[in-house]
């Protein structure tokens, strides 16, 4: 019986009840509790024998005789612990079968696809990171791209990033500046370089990026960026290690320690030369505010102030102050238009 004693109803124990009282019951004896059917009799002798509250006499084979409740849930969680064992064992000789079919699994689709696979379902895409992950040996590269980093994504993804740090895996992880105004992304940071990674930010940053020990890379379709693109070829994923060191080599330290003013003022400066930069370039605000990980609203506030600063009326007035002060001549300089407010929206 799934559920032991629970299932026992009061007829059940009304023959238990009888059975102590006589000392067993005669397997053919019309004594019985009042009110039961012979057939009733025989349905709860059976449910008492399942839970072993009844067994067979030793020395009475014609009958039956009552057990003590200690002994008969001993005999049944005894018979439920090999039970369990046996699952266990079941378990270990799944995953370790698992591990064979997923190189075999593996190799057949890279064969199969050239190395390239689309998937469109995020279960199974969650699915294949977490096992990607879990089998990571020595590193783990990622960008994130955008400035607001969501908390629920950020707590889902903590423990198994703690998982591989504390094997030994070197993890390393790009976010754009504006990512340092974000405080569950900063907390996360905080976490993580604890246990030994390294989390960089730079100004501007490419699609989101995943690779796991150098082989294995996810990207996002660029038809539909809730798909993921899974990429083994070798050497395209030699290509996206490429792009991710030249950016990483670029980027500067996520310096958790600084309070929030210190962090802005060390960030308004590259955000301001980028966005000038970018308005000179003639792209939309809607654009420039992606490439920089930041809301439209943000953007277009910082846009309103340099204007202000520049004593510009207009981008093409702007864009002629801008050249003529020589702003983005030496990307060292630091006389960018200043007193431009952090803030994101």
């Amino acid at each position: 019986m799934e559920n032991g004693f629970d299932d026992l109803d009061p007829e059940d124990l009304a023959v238990y009840d009888l059975a102590i009282k006589k000392g067993g019951l005669p397997l053919a004896n019309d004594s019985r509790p009042g009110g039961m059917t012979p057939q009733d009799v025989e349905r709860s002798v059976a449910r008492l024998m399942a839970v072993r509250l009844l067994r067979r006499s030793t020395t009475r084979p014609e009958a039956l005789v009552p057990v003590a409740p200690q002994t008969a849930a001993a005999e049944l969680t005894s018979a439920l612990a090999s039970e369990v064992l046996e699952r266990q064992r079941a378990i270990v000789r799944i995953a370790e079968g698992k591990e064979a079919l997923v190189a075999r699994y593996t190799e057949g689709m890279a064969a199969a696809t050239g190395g390239v696979h689309l998937l469109k379902d995020l279960h199974k895409i969650r699915l294949l990171l977490e096992e990607t992950a879990e089998r990571c040996r020595f590193e783990v590269l990622t960008a994130q791209p955008g400035g607001v980093r969501n908390p629920e994504v950020l707590a889902d993804a903590l423990p198994r990033d703690r998982r591989m740090l504390e094997r030994g895996v070197a993890m390393r992880t790009l976010y754009q500046r504006t990512t340092r105004y974000n405080q569950p992304a900063r907390a996360y940071v905080e976490e993580v370089t604890a246990l030994g990674a390294e989390v960089r930010t730079s100004t501007e940053l490419f699609n989101r990026l995943i690779i796991f020990d150098r082989e294995t890379a996810f990207i996002p379709d660029h038809t539909d960026p809730a798909a993921a693109v899974v990429v083994r070829e070798p050497s395209i994923v030699a290509f996206l290690l490429d792009v991710f060191e030249r950016s990483w080599q670029a980027a500067d330290a996520f310096d958790t320690g600084s309070n929030d003013r210190e962090s802005s003022r060390s960030i308004s400066g590259d955000v301001k030369r980028s966005i000038l930069k970018l308005l000179a370039e003639g792209l939309k605000d809607e654009v420039i505010a992606r490439r920089l990980g930041m809301s439209v609203r943000t953007c277009r506030k910082h846009i309103a102030a340099i204007m202000l600063q520049l004593g510009a009326t207009s981008r093409f007035q702007g864009g002629y102050v801008t050249h003529r002060l020589g702003l983005l001549d030496n990307p060292d300089q630091n006389d960018a238009p200043s007193g431009i407010e952090a803030q994101d929206g």
